[in-house]
Order: structure tokens, then C-alpha cells, then sequence
């Protein structure tokens, strides 16, 4: 399990600024040897206009993710950004085990009453077979929640399975793809794979 150093309450449409400043903590935390201009007392009132000031960045709709980019290169943070659509959870689980947490946007109101609604952010910090458990900033003071696999799945869907990776800058994120032989080329090798 990833544990977050910190627990953000969200306010209003402010999930995302909330997850992003609990991930940029818990790198903090983590990767202390990198050149960070935030103090690692989480509770310091720099944090807190670390917060104030992605808020800045927040739409009536959420953060948009250009605006995530830009206020974190603004802030001189030694991590980088980039958001993937990814095809199923696979992805997510493999995050996970690689101890980096990901920012993922689901459809809540879908997830709870099965009516469409907005993209609401949390952060994964664990997987099992039939769930994610997540730190959601809209639940404190008890921000654990746990997904059930199915119903998270339907409406992470509704958001292009949407997930916000940050990560430190000396770390590469690639897609790890499965080298795959086509029928024709296991034909013409005699039936050897490669």
C-alpha cells in the first residue's frame, strides 16, 4: 500500500488540486535527495499555498490538465506530469506495484446512483482482485474509500479510463508493451514464436 503523508480535504471542484498536492507530498517524502523548494513538514504554510495556488488554476469543471503541467512547471517542482487514457485497470495495478500513485478521474455520480455526472479525482494507493482503495479529498476526515473493481471500472470508463501520472524528473514512464507474433509470422517461422 502507498501511504499518502498528508490528507487534503477538498472544497468544491478542488479534488484534483487536492490530489495533486498529496502526490507532490508524498514525492516529497519519498525522493528527498531531489532538489525540492517545499519543506518536508507537510504541515508548513507553504503547503498550504501550494494548495491555494493551484487552486488559481481550477475551472467550475476541475483542473484541466494543461493547467496541472503549467502549475507544477511554475512551481519549480523537480517531478513531471502527463496524463494517459489507458485501456483497463492493468495499467492502474502496475502503477501501484511501482509505488508511484496514480491520479485517476471517474464519474462519482455514475459510481454511486448510476446517473452521469462530472469527473471526480482520487488517488490509488492499493488494488486487490475486487477493489481499488483510494484517498478520496472529498471524504475527510475518513478519506480511505474503497472501489469495488466492476462499478470503479463503468465509471472510469465514462472518463476515457483518464489517469494523472506524476512522477520524479530523473524517472521515465513508458508504456510496457508485450512483443506479439501475428499468425502470419508464426505461419512463416514454422509455428515458432518469437
Amino acid at each position: 500500500m502507498i501511504t499518502i503523508p498528508k490528507n487534503i480535504t477538498a472544497r468544491g471542484h478542488d479534488c484534483v488540486v487536492a490530489s495533486v498536492t498529496m502526490v507532490c507530498m508524498y514525492w516529497r517524502n519519498v525522493k528527498q535527495s531531489l532538489p525540492w523548494n517545499l519543506p518536508l513538514d507537510f504541515d508548513h504554510e507553504e503547503w498550504s499555498s501550494f494548495y491555494e495556488k493551484g487552486r488559481t488554476y481550477v475551472r467550475k469543471s476541475g483542473m484541466p490538465f494543461n493547467n496541472i503541467k503549467r502549475y507544477l512547471k511554475t512551481l519549480g517542482l523537480p517531478v513531471n506530469a502527463k496524463q494517459e487514457l489507458l485501456e483497463d485497470t492493468y495499467g492502474l495495478r502496475n502503477l501501484i506495484r511501482a509505488n508511484i500513485p496514480p491520479i485517476v478521474i471517474y464519474d462519482r455520480n455514475y459510481f454511486f446512483k448510476h446517473e452521469r455526472g462530472i469527473g471526480h479525482a482520487v488517488v490509488l494507493v492499493d488494488s486487490t482482485e475486487e477493489m481499488f482503495v483510494s484517498i478520496d479529498p472529498s471524504f475527510g476526515p475518513k478519506y480511505i474509500h474503497k472501489l469495488p473493481k466492476t462499478d470503479f471500472e463503468e465509471a472510469w470508463k465514462l472518463k476515457g479510463n483518464a489517469v494523472i501520472i506524476i512522477y520524479p524528473k530523473p524517472y521515465k514512464i513508458r508504456e510496457r508493451k508485450t512483443p506479439s507474433t501475428t499468425l502470419m509470422d508464426f505461419v512463416e517461422k514454422g509455428g515458432q514464436a518469437e
